[in-house]
């Protein structure tokens, strides 16, 4: 059986002993229940020197749940990973006619939650390593929100448990919205068109509270007026900008990473733009949060 070892006292954990594509082909129910505790636990797990084609890949991440895609409305067909429109390539590198192979650049990726703006959103995230800089390589860096949210005043808490915050997309990257972004006129304010999800969710499986931010600062939070949800919202990031207890390292050749969107940031530091930096990524579809509020 595989082991556990954990990497910071608040989040992350190294899996060993697993070869991750026998998984792939006999998705294991006991195996993967055991790897979805450990997620639970530990929020991020590193699996290294695994050697997945991507079929298995796909497969892999199924076993966790339903695959969905993230690619951007604005990026060209080749951000995908042919054959398979599950993986999306997450790459600064170009073709010789100078077409992106991927969805990325170079420079630093800020702390963010993937697909908060979807009906939806993301409950897991894969990343495989492909390619990597031989100079100076990015770490990627993990936080746990359950952590940040225990460190709050306990009459910031109280009151954020009460708000709902509209997580809308900059790029226009939810298909569910559309039709109601496209019908505004141009340089209108489209902060309003979006899901709605709680500040503060609740983790069902420890019962502990979680903060929830939307990837963009400057969204509008149900009730309060533009001026105050942007004071808020400065004031929440303030807290995850000075909170410490995060772990991080470069996603190697042939190194999985899996990590919880639903109590985790995570931001990738900047790298040289002449150096190669290859990943597949593949999310599976969570579901909405359950507001804090409704369990306390």
């Amino acid at each position: 059986m595989f082991t556990i070892t954990k990497l910071s006292p608040a989040i992350g954990a190294d899996v060993a002993n697993i070869d991750l594509s026998r998984l792939a082909e006999s998705k294991d129910c006991t195996v993967v229940a055991a790897l979805r505790e450990a997620l639970q636990k530990h929020f991020v797990l590193r699996f290294r020197s695994q050697y997945l084609s991507p079929d298995e890949f796909v497969s892999l991440a199924s076993a966790f749940g339903h695959t969905k895609t993230l690619k951007r409305a604005t990026a060209t067909t080749s951000a995908h990973l042919g054959g398979h429109p599950q993986i999306k390539v997450v790459s600064n590198v170009s073709n010789d006619d100078g077409r992106p192979i991927g969805d990325g650049g170079s420079s630093e990726n800020y702390w963010h939650t993937d697909g908060t703006y979807l009906p939806q959103p993301v409950e897991l995230t894969f990343l495989y390593g492909r390619e990597s800089p031989k100079i100076n390589p990015p770490k990627t860096f993990f936080m746990s929100l359950s952590e940040v949210h225990d460190r709050l005043p306990r009459c910031l808490t109280s009151y954020l448990r009460e708000l709902s915050c509209i997580h809308y997309s900059q790029y226009n990257f939810a298909p569910e919205y559309a039709e109601q972004i496209a019908a505004l006129p141009e340089g209108a304010d489209r902060r309003h068109i979006g899901p709605s999800f709680p500040l503060v969710r609740l983790n069902p499986h420890s019962g502990r509270p979680s903060l929830y931010l939307p990837r963009q600062r400057q969204c509008l939070i149900e009730g309060l007026t533009s001026e105050e949800s942007a004071k808020l919202s400065d004031l929440l990031w303030t807290y995850v900008e000075a909170y410490d207890d995060t772990w991080g390292d470069v996603i190697g050749v042939d190194d999985l990473f899996v990590f919880d969107n639903g109590y985790t940031l995570h931001r990738r530091e900047a790298f040289h733009s002449s150096e190669r930096r290859v990943l597949w990524h593949i999310t599976t579809e969570g579901e909405p949060p359950i507001p804090y509020a409704l369990a306390s």
